[in-house]
């Protein structure tokens, strides 16, 4: 989530209405959180393999519709999980450290309700972006009562590897090389606006040329100390609709 000193607006309830809120059971919903995803059909939802740190469903709940953690809406619809896909290379070997192929799919119990509050998002195929100013909705994090999002560039993936490669150490060692399936998006030089601790998960969009919003990223990591103008690095949804889609059974 985005801290409140890393900037940010505050959105309206309903902007975002494919933004799930993953918590840990046993904590609660309002204690427990600890990732953000994307509703990509009435019943999965879309979310970082590093979230995951057991994939036992019954650990797990899931959110849609939340706006304020700290107030109960009736737009709000709480949900058991029922099954887990986490991409099988993503713990192997060096790639944990790395954060390759950062990527898992949550079922939910039951199908949601799509409503105003509650629907679904469009995935990005593999093509360019039409629109330079992606808006990154960021869910609600343990500095943010409320969902905040942010406008940002979004980067090629050259300039991706320069980034990483350059600032390795800020990056915790995590670079992107060309050819992965990665991208970068963030404000380089706007220090305090940027994605930040719990924020993971959570989708960069970007609006198409038919004026709808396309899920392009999965959040997987930033700088190790968040606010230092620098971009963070997404899964590209892009180059793993494929496995989405193969691994979304019934």
């Amino acid at each position: 989530m985005i801290k409140e000193y890393e900037g940010g607006s505050t959105t309206s309830e309903g902007d975002w209405p494919f933004m799930a809120y993953l918590f840990q059971r046993g904590n609660g919903q309002l204690n427990g959180f600890i990732c953000g995803g994307s509703l990509i059909s009435n019943q999965w939802v879309l979310t970082a393999a590093h979230c995951i740190q057991s994939i036992t469903p019954r650990l797990y709940g899931v959110v849609l519709g939340e706006h304020t953690r700290s107030v109960m809406s009736a737009n709000e619809q709480v949900f058991n999980v029922s099954k887990i896909v986490r991409h099988p290379n993503f713990n192997v070997g060096s790639d944990f450290g790395k954060y390759l192929n950062d990527i898992a799919l949550i079922k939910l119990s039951r199908p949601a309700a799509i409503s105003q509050y509650v629907n679904v998002a469009n995935l990005a195929e593999p093509a360019n972006c039409t629109d330079s100013q992606p808006s990154f909705p960021s869910d609600a994090g343990n500095y943010s009562d409320t969902l905040k999002q942010l406008s940002s560039l979004y980067y090629p993936q050259s300039f991706c590897n320069l980034f990483t490669v350059t600032y390795s150490s800020q990056y915790g060692g995590r670079s992107v090389q060309n050819c992965e399936k990665r991208i970068c998006a963030g404000l380089p030089g706007r220090h305090g606006q940027d994605s930040c601790e719990g924020d993971s998960g959570g989708p960069l969009v970007c609006r198409h040329s038919d004026n709808q919003y396309y899920v392009h990223g999965i959040l997987s990591y930033g700088t190790t100390i968040c606010g230092q103008g620098l971009p963070a690095v997404f899964t590209n949804v892009a180059e793993m609709r494929t496995w989405i889609t193969t691994n979304m059974t019934p």
